[in-house]
């Protein structure tokens, strides 16, 4: 008797011990196909990141294009003052065959 209890006692422990194993495999399993996914999205977030890189480059280039707009406007700046003060200068002359022709 006391040697069926002892037997019964090791099956019980052989059929712990294969749900444990099976149940380890099957979360490894589950891990594996989990880590395939994340690498196939990783692969996708990838190609879209690529992508996203690409539309926004002219948004960096922005900010070159504000500094050479700045300086075409303090160059325009710059012409105006002198055209004004050559039109300053030349304002009797003008004003003279203006109001002459009138």
């Amino acid at each position: 008797m006391l040697e069926a209890d002892f037997h019964s006692w090791w099956m019980l422990g052989y059929a712990l011990a294969m749900v444990v194993v099976v149940a380890v495999a099957a979360l490894l399993t589950a891990i594996l196909l989990v880590a395939r996914s994340i690498e196939r999205l990783a692969g996708i977030a990838l190609g879209v990141a690529g992508e996203i890189e690409a539309a926004t480059r002219p948004i960096w280039s922005l900010a070159g294009a504000n500094a050479i707009v700045e300086e075409i406007v303090g160059t325009v700046r710059s012409i105006e003052d002198r055209v004004g003060t050559l039109a300053d200068v030349l304002a009797p002359e003008i004003g003279v065959e203006q109001g002459g022709g009138d």
